[in-house]
């Protein structure tokens, strides 16, 4: 399983995303991808699983499928935890 964050320079709700983001990166369970969608990579990467707002996080299979989606909200750990 994999965790796509997206977030934005000047967004106010991302700091939480990142803290989340950054706490399940270092116990290790799911891989970790942080994108900045005012960059052009993490743009794209924001349009290929339709975020349109940040901050968004994508828990994706090992084919890079989307499992579960919190698009505009960051979930507590233990609600990714639910669906790995």
């Amino acid at each position: 399983m994999k965790l796509k964050v997206f977030t934005k320079n000047d967004c106010p709700n991302c700091p939480p995303a990142k803290e989340l983001a950054q706490k399940i990166e270092n116990e290790g369970k799911i891989e970790v991808e942080l994108f900045n969608t005012d960059e052009a990579d993490g743009l794209a990467e924001a349009q290929f699983y339709a975020v349109l707002a940040t901050p968004s996080l994508i828990l994706c299979d090992k084919n890079e499928d989307e499992v579960e989606a919190w698009r505009g909200e960051v979930p507590t750990r233990e609600e990714v935890y639910k669906k790995i």
